[in-house]
């Protein structure tokens, strides 16, 4: 298929070539034979008279040669263009059409076809052929351009819904009445307009975004010239067609500007690395309206002092228009070149109203994220660009925290820096593939970054304050739920234990108390059973205060209540003791001979960690050596502790809790006691046997004991 689209566009364009090349002498002859001084149906303007022509001492030769070399040069420049992109680029869809578009329409668009149809009746039709076809060519150009396909595939639907009325108005005139091809007209050429800036916004990569601009470019300049010289032709037709000079100009000005067409279109086929077209766009449209305006001046002010003056000399009308427009020249430039850089290139050369819209968007209440999205918004609409970004440093990671647009291959990157620290960087996509980005560009960036990089401090302050606030939430939080448990159990303890044996004790003296007179042997066993009773309950009232606080640690220190604990964990171990460590585990206590004053709370929370990490080992690791180590490091800002074994391992797993001993519940207890004091406490496993356990507890002054 695609190599009999490429047979079948080559041999169009061949027969257009050809068909070319016979046309311009049988122009030249029909111009010069028969279009002086009358009209012809070869040539649509009007011809000079040979008086005109003799009183310039001018022939009819020279007249044609004149209008044939314009209309020569035009159908070269098309051909040419649709030639050398079908070379390079016949393979594809794009190229094959493009090149049956071009070599069609330089060959019908001047009046080379229409002399030569005049001349030979016999093509009329092909050349009617060859000219709908071109029609139709370029047309589809601009659906399929640049990838040679229609995307999305509604837009095939438009293509043939328009396609079709064409084929039949050209084919059938008669068929299609004026008004209803009036209107078709505006809808094809509306259906053109929004196909592309559909295209170009929502379909097509950076490069083929570049390339619909080359060929935008070259479509609307060939346009404005055609609609420039229509205008002429409806305002000032009477004043054209009585100055053959004037109508030679105005078809040359018509050609040239026509010609841009196929070079922007073979630029944007054919060259890899694309140009930027932005300056030459800039450049195009300042200029552009600037002689618009300097026309449309000139001739209001001439035709306006006419009036007042009532006089049909235009000299002095001339002088004043020239004034003024010499004064309005500079400061109109300036304007236009100001408007149409801040329309294509945002507002790089206006950093401080910018960095006052951001500073009024951030007075508003924002969160973080909303702040770093103002940002980037601000700079991506500031500089026109299609992407915008912001990356944070944070906690010794980077991660994307703000972006906007469409991220690409080429990406500019400028740091945000705070006060001698780096806390993220700008991410700023390029406007186009290649472009670099200008001085001025450059220097509004390095302004806005280091602005920036205070708004991105602020905003990281906040998300660690944020953070601390959760941390410190949850701690709490645990903290409480800890305090609830121990008030739990301690109610159950002496509401289902202690208080029904204080009634208990109540009933058995009053007992003792009648039976004292009447039977004084029972009264004493009552008694005896009393102190066994009294006994038990004043064991179990220690141990719930021994819970609350051991009386160890106010008899013996943190380091004397610890060693107290290894040595009553210590006795039972018996050779045939179940444990499996038998006597052979031997305890092991490193500590400094005193240790600074510690925070009560403290106190607990080591002696709970260490005792309960050390019943752990006798319990579960089967060990032969236990060591525990107190550390103060030099800052004294803390209390280090450390319980090592060479056993199987005490409890990393996660199938079990392996902590027990009164009041322990497990490792996440541990945990807790450590992290309730802001400290830290993890069990890791030894290499190549055995377990680490390993707490830090602050001891800034708390604000309290805890159990």
């Amino acid at each position: 298929m695609a190599r009999a689209t490429r047979i079948a566009a080559a041999l169009v364009c061949l027969v257009g070539i050809i068909l070319f090349a016979y046309a311009v002498p049988t122009f030249y002859v029909q111009l010069r034979d028969h279009c002086i001084g009358q009209a012809c149906p070869a040539f649509y303007d009007t011809p000079p008279t040979a008086e005109w022509l003799a009183a310039r001492g001018w022939t009819s030769a020279w007249f044609a040669a004149a209008y044939t070399a314009v209309y020569t040069l035009f159908g070269l420049v098309y051909i040419g263009a649709g030639v050398l992109i079908l070379s390079k680029k016949a393979s594809g869809l794009t190229g094959q059409v493009a090149a049956v578009a071009l070599v069609n329409v330089g060959l019908s668009f001047g009046s080379l076809g229409q002399g030569l149809s005049v001349a030979r009746p016999e093509l009329a039709v092909p050349l009617q052929l060859l000219e709908g076809l071109g029609f139709c060519a370029l047309y589809t150009l601009f659906f399929i351009f640049p990838s040679g396909r229609f995307a999305p595939r509604w837009t095939l639907c438009l293509w043939l819904a328009i396609l079709v009325p064409g084929v039949v108005r050209t084919a059938f005139p008669e068929w299609i009445p004026v008004p209803l091809y009036q209107g078709w007209s505006i809808f094809w050429m509306a259906s053109l307009l929004f196909v592309q800036i559909y295209r170009y916004r929502k379909i097509m990569n950076p490069v083929e975004k570049q390339q619909t601009k080359w060929a935008v470019f070259g479509m609307a300049s060939a346009m404005a010239g055609l609609f420039s010289i229509t205008l002429l032709f409806l305002f000032a037709n009477s004043v054209l067609q009585r100055s053959p000079l004037l109508l030679f100009a105005a078809d040359g000005v018509l050609e040239l500007s026509m010609m841009l067409m196929p070079v922007a279109l073979a630029f944007a086929l054919l060259k890899r690395r694309l140009w930027d077209i932005d300056p030459i766009v800039n450049r195009t449209v300042v200029y552009g309206a600037l002689s618009l305006f300097v026309v449309a001046a000139y001739v209001l002010i001439v035709w306006y002092l006419g009036m007042i003056l009532r006089t049909s000399s235009t000299w002095f009308g001339s002088i004043v228009a020239a004034g003024v427009v010499a004064v309005l020249f500079a400061p109109l430039k300036n304007g236009l070149q100001r408007k149409v850089n801040r329309l294509m290139y945002g507002e790089n050369d206006d950093p401080l109203s910018v960095l006052t819209r951001l500073g009024r968007s951030l007075e508003n209440p924002l969160s973080p994220a909303d702040a770093l999205d103002v940002v980037v918004r601000t700079l991506k609409d500031a500089l026109r660009v299609p992407y915008a970004g912001l990356r944070l440093h944070r906690n010794g990671a980077s991660f994307m925290a703000a972006e906007i647009g469409g991220r690409s291959e080429e990406t500019w990157t400028f740091p945000l820096v705070h006060r001698g620290e780096a806390v993220g960087e700008l991410l700023v996509a390029a406007r186009s593939p290649g472009e670099a980005f200008t001085p001025s560009d450059r220097r509004f960036l390095d302004v806005l970054a280091r602005h920036a990089g205070a708004v991105v401090q602020s905003a990281q302050a906040t998300l660690d304050l944020r953070q601390s606030n959760e941390e410190l939430r949850d701690s709490r939080e645990r903290l409480v739920l800890a305090r609830e448990e121990e008030r739990r159990r301690l109610r159950r303890n002496l509401h289902d234990d202690l208080a029904p044996r204080l009634a208990a004790l109540a009933f058995t003296a009053s007992a003792g108390e009648t039976l004292l007179e009447s039977d004084p042997a029972k009264t004493k066993a009552i008694l005896a059973e009393l102190q066994t009773v009294i006994r038990m309950t004043v064991t179990d009232i220690r141990r719930l205060v021994h819970d609350l606080r051991p009386p160890a640690l106010d008899e013996l220190g943190l380091v004397g209540a610890i060693r107290e604990r290894m040595n009553d964990l210590n006795r039972p171990l018996r050779p045939d003791s179940a444990s499996g460590g038998g006597g052979s585990l031997v305890f092991h206590l490193d500590a400094p001979e005193t240790l600074p004053p510690l925070p009560a709370a403290v106190e607990v929370a080591a002696f709970r960690i260490v005792t309960e990490a050390i019943v752990n080992v006798v319990k579960h690791a089967r060990a032969t050596e236990c060591r525990v180590r107190i550390m103060c490091p030099a800052s004294g800002d803390g209390l280090e502790l450390e319980v090592t074994d060479d056993g199987k391992g005490s409890g990393g797993g996660a199938a079990r809790d392996p902590i027990g001993g009164p009041g322990g519940i497990g490792l996440q207890s541990m945990r807790e006691r450590a992290e309730e004091l802001g400290g830290s406490c993890q069990l890791v496993r030894r290499t190549p046997a055995g377990s680490r356990l390993w707490a830090y507890l602050p001891v800034a002054e708390q604000g309290g004991e805890s159990a």
